[in-house]
């Protein structure tokens, strides 16, 4: 390769009166960095003083500070129109065309990519650019959709029949059964137990998203977070597999491993029992809902957080969280709907029992899928 001055010297004596009859615009540089990253500053000190000494007057940098919403924009776009998967601290993007990710990439690639850029201008018969940065919202839009209401409507059927959220759907149906109460009074309860366990666990997701918001705010504490996430879910995997397979042996609760502890499973009854023995149903079955959704959390939100990550990791807006969310845990309390209403209809106690225990094996094969599968997304998807 030429050193850049003698090679546009070379270039406009191919192409003489270029310079004389056309103005020759300089090629653009986007520089893509995080603020602090250890490779964006290897760049800055090792790169652009020899792209300086050897382009300077050919080329127009355009320093891009991805933490700048427009910015991180901006970097998707060129990632879409140009096919490139690479997620990197540090890359440049030379007359819009070429993608260099990483410190490597760039110290080996980028005076080869300017020397076409430079052919390009002088010639004049460069191509439309491949990205229009004033659309640069579509892109990042695309990558928001990637992440589909199935996907979430999905989670939320795995979540919704953990053995941890059925054993409190039966045992707050055996009370609402045993309590001899009109049919009303069951629905009033039954409902307000419902709709505190629904804002609940609305209000967990929006706090835990804050605080997954806080832990990704920089790369290293991203790449920490996926890591542990992704080996806490293999093991969940592996556990919820030998759970599904030692209770479809044995037939017993004390085979599973992967369950509510027995002393939160007791303070859950009791606070269930006390909410329910008040004069007011309504009141009670708020006061409830709300105590027993926050302690069973500690069960369903192995499901919950891997996917609230996910939606961060997607770029999802808050708004659109707020969507997901909504979907999310309408389908949660659903069987508990669905069983209010066949509990108000007649169905018994010992129905429900023997239904939650054909349950275990399916929902125990169904949530190590589950956490298969959200291992290898937090382990590709960056």
């Amino acid at each position: 390769m030429m050193r850049t001055g003698l090679f546009v010297l070379f270039l406009l004596t191919l192409f003489p009166g270029i310079g004389e009859t056309r103005d020759v615009s300089p090629v653009t540089v986007d520089f893509f960095f995080e603020p602090g990253c250890d490779s964006c500053l290897q760049v800055r000190r090792e790169v652009l003083p020899e792209l300086e000494r050897r382009y300077s007057g050919v080329y127009e940098l355009q320093e891009r500070d991805i933490g700048i919403k427009s910015n991180y924009l901006v970097l998707v776009a060129y990632q879409d129109a140009l096919g490139v998967k690479d997620n990197e601290p540090v890359s440049m993007v030379v007359d819009g065309r070429e993608f260099l990710a990483g410190f490597s990439c760039i110290q080996s690639r980028l005076y080869d990519a300017l020397d076409r850029a430079v052919v390009r201008q002088l010639q004049q018969d460069a191509p439309d650019p491949v990205v229009d940065i004033s659309s640069q919202e579509d892109p990042l839009q695309r990558r928001v959709k990637s992440f589909t209401l199935a996907a979430v409507s999905a989670a939320a059927v795995v979540d919704s029949i953990n053995p941890c959220a059925i054993a409190t759907l039966v045992f707050f149906m055996s009370l609402l059964s045993v309590a001899r109460i009109s049919i009303g009074r069951m629905w009033l309860a039954g409902g307000a137990f419902l709709a505190a366990s629904f804002v609940t666990y609305m209000a967990i997701g929006f706090g835990l998203l804050g605080v997954l918001q806080f832990l990704q705010a920089s790369r290293m504490m991203r790449l920490i977070l996926d890591m542990v996430l992704a080996g806490v879910m293999l093991v969940f995997a592996c556990l919820s597999f030998r759970d599904a397979i030692r209770y479809h042996r044995s037939g017993q609760a004390g085979a599973v491993a992967l369950k509510l502890p027995a002393g939160l499973q007791a303070r859950i009854h009791r606070v269930m029992k006390s909410g329910f023995r008040k004069r007011s149903l309504l009141l009670g079955g708020l006061g409830t809902g709300v105590v027993v959704t926050v302690i069973e959390s500690v069960c369903t939100g192995q499901v919950y957080v891997p996917t609230l990550v996910l939606m961060l990791k997607q770029g999802e807006s808050v708004l659109r969280c707020a969507g997901y969310l909504f979907v999310y845990n309408a389908i949660f309390v659903l069987p508990l709907a669905v069983t209010l209403a066949l509990t108000c209809g007649g169905l018994s106690t010992p129905v429900l029992v023997e239904w939650s225990r054909r349950n275990v094996t399916v929902s125990k094969t169904l949530l190590g899928v589950f956490f298969l599968v959200m291992t290898a997304v937090m382990l590709v998807v960056r």
